[in-house]
Formats: structure tokens, sequence, C-alpha cells
């Protein structure tokens, strides 16, 4: 266990006591000295009551922060059971897009009654948030920003900054549009800071401005924002009007949701499954379900092509291919090819889940163990069958299903088992994983194929 895991365990143990002991005051002052996120892990492994008697004890400040790191459950729980006034004070602390995120996968009714607690400002802007597509720029924007117009002074727009400063996501960069809301230009706050009262933002601006269409992907605002080192973007709909920013925080969001989505589907899984695995909520049911419903289409395609890699083998006329023990050799590829592709799939979401969770070593075993088991069964029928038909053998047909679902189980669970074991001894799983559960799966594959083929001939 490493000092972060000890210190996150010694600071739930302490939060604990206090709750318990009603020590709010000594809790309060605790709490202060921790990052937000070290808060957050402490409320997931609390119960309902105590995760509400901590969460009424934090500085409104905190509370909003937490609140835009939650998931739509917590958020929804959180809510319904504070007070409707301190609801509404945390509610105006948070940031307008976090807020937009979680409500877009709240329910019509229950996201009805939470915009009613907001300012009619805030509803509506967070109204118009909801109506982008989430993989949109405008999905991922936000209207907490700074405009100031082309005609204003230096100290004009200095004293609007101030006004309108705590409601914005960023002051680096202010946006400066024209009497249309426009956006024309953009200025530095230190160009703007040190620049006389007297001068006009529109000689001070920047024209050469680096912009996104409210309706493109959001990919292209991370590949701006990385080509032009930003820290926000502006978001203009088709007519040049400014309609929010996109700050460096979201764009670093953005990249790793992109990347967990890349690497699922590397893996041979969907966004389906990434989404329940990192759900906090999901129990053990829905997340075999998924990896299941997700990982069978990926391993037909393998057992589609190990099949007719079997026909081309049969196809070749060597002689004593009529043995029934050569004509079993044929039937290795798709075999080993089916227990390679789960354990790696196996593998790659153990890693990802083992980067994201806490997680328990033989749970994380047993669950992919039950999807070898039911993907097995599954990917094992249907060999047979095509067995059946490439050779019309029953006797063959059955040997080598039982090898592929033994194989599937085996490789299913040596894909989780192996980067849990290097994760529990802190060795850099992602390094050497990869290898030793290819060569341990062959290894074991043949090992499996030879033990049932001796077994029934």
């Amino acid at each position: 266990m490493d000092k972060k895991q000890e210190d996150s365990r010694d600071l739930l143990r302490d939060v604990m006591s206090l709750l318990e002991n009603n020590k709010l005051l000594d809790l309060r002052e605790l709490l202060e000295e921790y990052h937000i996120m070290d808060i957050f892990d402490v409320m997931e492994n609390l119960d309902d009551d105590m995760k509400l008697k901590l969460f009424e004890v934090l500085p409104i400040d905190m509370s909003a922060s937490i609140l835009e790191e939650s998931s739509p459950e917590f958020f929804k729980s959180i809510l319904s059971n504070i007070e409707q006034e301190h609801g509404k004070n945390i509610l105006e602390q948070m940031s307008l897009d976090d807020m937009t995120d979680i409500l877009s996968q709240i329910d019509e009714d229950e996201r009805q009654n939470i915009m009613n607690l907001l300012s009619k400002e805030d509803a509506d802007d967070v109204k118009e948030l909801l109506v982008y597509d989430e993989d949109s720029a405008g999905g991922i924007m936000t209207t907490g920003y700074i405009e100031v117009n082309e005609n204003m002074t230096a100290k004009e727009a200095i004293d609007y900054m101030r006004e309108n400063a705590l409601d914005a996501e960023t002051i680096y960069y202010i946006y400066v549009v024209d009497n249309y809301e426009k956006l024309v230009g953009v200025i530095s706050l230190r160009e703007l800071i040190t620049a006389r009262d007297s001068i006009i933002v529109e000689e001070l601006m920047s024209e050469n401005i680096i912009s996104i269409y409210v309706d493109e992907d959001r990919e292209e605002a991370v590949r701006l924002v990385s080509k032009y080192d930003l820290i926000a973007i502006p978001v203009i709909d088709k007519e040049g009007i400014l309609k929010g920013i996109i700050t460096v925080d979201d764009i670093i969001d953005v990249m790793e949701e992109e990347a967990s989505e890349d690497l699922y589907k590397l893996a041979g899984s969907s966004e389906h499954e990434r989404d329940v695995v990192e759900n906090q909520n999901s129990t053990p049911l829905q997340q075999i379900t998924s990896s299941i419903r997700a990982r069978i289409p990926w391993l037909l395609v393998v057992l589609i092509v190990g099949l007719f890699s079997t026909i081309i083998l049969t196809k070749l006329k060597f002689i004593g291919t009529d043995s029934t023990h050569v004509k079993i050799l044929f039937f290795l590829p798709v075999i080993l090819c089916l227990g390679g592709s789960i354990g790696m799939q196996s593998s790659s979401i153990t890693l990802m889940t083992l980067s994201s969770k806490d997680v328990a070593f033989k749970g994380l075993v047993f669950k992919e163990a039950i999807v070898g088991l039911v993907t097995g069964i599954f990917c094992s029928i249907i060999t047979g069958m095509g067995t059946y038909v490439i050779i019309h053998d029953y006797n063959i047909a059955l040997l080598v299903s039982i090898a592929v679902l033994m194989n599937m189980i085996f490789g299913a669970m040596i894909g989780a088992f192996v980067p849990s074991l290097l994760k529990r001894l802190d060795i850099d799983t992602s390094v050497v994983s990869a290898p030793i559960v290819s060569v341990t799966l062959d290894f074991i594959g043949i090992c499996i194929f030879f033990v049932i083929t001796t077994m029934f001939l």
C-alpha cells in the first residue's frame, strides 16, 4: 500500500471518529486542510447518514466543488436530503458547465426540480447548454467568461471585470465583442492592467483569434488548445456571436474520456462497458452484463476468422491429414485465438479498472471468470456447430467445444489475475502485464487442448 492510500485511510478513520462523537467544529477544521478530491473519496466510503452529515459540515464552496465532481446519483441524493435554501446556495457556487453535464444525465422531472432552485439567469444558461450535443464544443463550453465591448476604455473594462470576475471560469483572457455581440478580439489580463486608463480596448486587442464553432466536435477543441497552448478557447456560432468558452480543465477531461474510450475499443470492448465500470454505484451484475454485451461481438469476429483459417487448413492435402489427431490440430488456432482474445480483453479492462478504482483483488478475478464462463458457453456452442459443419464428426466437435470453453474461462481469469497480482506487488502493470498474459495464455491454451484431447482419445 502506498503512502497516499495510507493517508486516505487515516483521513477516513479520523472523519468517522469525529462524526460518531459529533465533533463537527473539529471536523470542519480538519477538512479545510485537505483537497476536495480527498474529501470526496472519503464520502464515497461512508454510509448515507454519515455522508449527508459530513456534507452539511463543509463550507459552501467546497460543497459546490464536490458536487461538480460527483455522479448524477450522488448529486440527486445530496440535493434531495438537504434543506432547499442550503441547496440553492450551493448550486449558485457551482460551475454551470459542470452542472449541465450532470443534469443532462438526470430524468426530465428530477432535472426540472433541481433547475427550479436556480436563479432565472443561471437556469436560462443551463437550458441553453443542454441543447448542445455532449460531444460537441457547445456541450463542454461554459458561459462563465469575461467579455467587454470594443469601445470601452481600459479603465472601464477593468471596472467591469472586477464586477463580474467572480462568475467567470477564467479571467486570464478577456474577450472583446462589438455592439452585436460578435467576437472581434481578445486581450490578456496582463495587457489590460498595464495599459493606460484612457486607451480604447479596440487598440489593445488582438484580432488573431483562435476559436471554434459551437457545433464542431469537441476533439477539434482539444486539437486547437494543444496546438496553440491555450488555457481557454472561445466558442462562437455561425454568425460569429460569442456563446461561451472551453477552459483547459474541460479539455483535459475530454482528453481523458477520449483516451479511455479508445483504450476500451482497442481492448475489444465498448463505451457502455466503460461507463458501467467507471460508475461507482454499478452492481457486480450490471458490470458482468455490460462486459458480456460489449465483448461478444468482437469474440464472434475472432471465432469466424478462426474457423475460416481452419477451413483453409483442412483443404491442405498433407500425408496423414485423414487422422483424427491431425484433424483436431486444425482447430488449435481458433481455440488459442478465442482464449487469447478474451484474456487480453480481461487484462486491458482490469488495468483500466485498477487505475481508476480501489477494487478488491478477488472481486475482479471472480467477475472475469463469470464473463469467461458465459461468453465461453456462447462461443463453444457456435464453434462446435462450425466444427461439425467443417468435418462432420460429433466427437471432434464436442472436444473442440469443451477446449474453447475451458480456454476462455482460464483466459479471462488469467487476464484479470496477472495485472491484479502485479498491482499488489507494486510492479508497473502496464509494462509487463500484456506480454506475460499473452505467453501464459498460449502455454495454458495448448496444455488444456492436449489434456482434453488425451482424455477423449
